[in-house]
């Protein structure tokens, strides 16, 4: 059985990797040389609680986490290239955002492709469709690594299956 974790990583990598003017990204465990001089974004994916929503017989699970998002700029030259790209960031992952991937096609959906409209009014959503929910997106206080100005931001995210 392959993990729904697979699939939350993509969608908010997928989200980020979408995200408009941002440099370069590092992933998890892919090969990336940064250029001294260049700005780059290195993100981490870590899950934290899998739980029941409800009690019952089959109860809908609650898969939570934190997507780590690290924004790199040159050292020395003030924070205000690292503030914008985190302020980016932040805006693209700001709270109450809802993240839709398509398990079978492997690709973002906008929320209109994401659910099936029902004859009541109502909505669901599509077979094979998640929807990552963006709880917060704060940023910690930036540091210097030489050559390195880094700026940590941490996207809370939840899922319901």
């Amino acid at each position: 059985m392959v993990s729904i974790h697979s699939d939350i990583r993509a969608a908010l990598e997928s989200h980020l990797a979408a995200t408009a003017t941002l440099p370069a990204i590092a992933y998890e465990n892919v090969a990336f040389e940064p250029t001294t001089g260049t700005s780059f974004l290195k993100s981490q994916y870590l899950p934290t609680v899998t739980r029941p929503a409800v009690r019952g017989l089959n109860p809908q699970l609650r898969y939570q986490g934190v997507f780590s998002v690290t924004v790199f700029t040159p050292e020395g030259k003030g924070p205000a290239t690292a503030d914008d790209y985190t302020n980016t960031v932040i805006d693209a992952f700001a709270a109450t955002t809802s993240i839709y991937w398509s398990i079978p096609d492997s690709r973002l959906l906008l929320e209109s492709e994401a659910f099936i409209l029902l004859e009541s009014g109502g909505k669901t959503l599509i077979n094979g469709v998640i929807n990552v929910s963006i709880d917060y997106a704060d940023r910690q206080q930036g540091m210097v690594d030489s050559p390195w100005y880094f700026v940590p931001i941490d996207i809370g995210w939840y899922i319901y299956q």
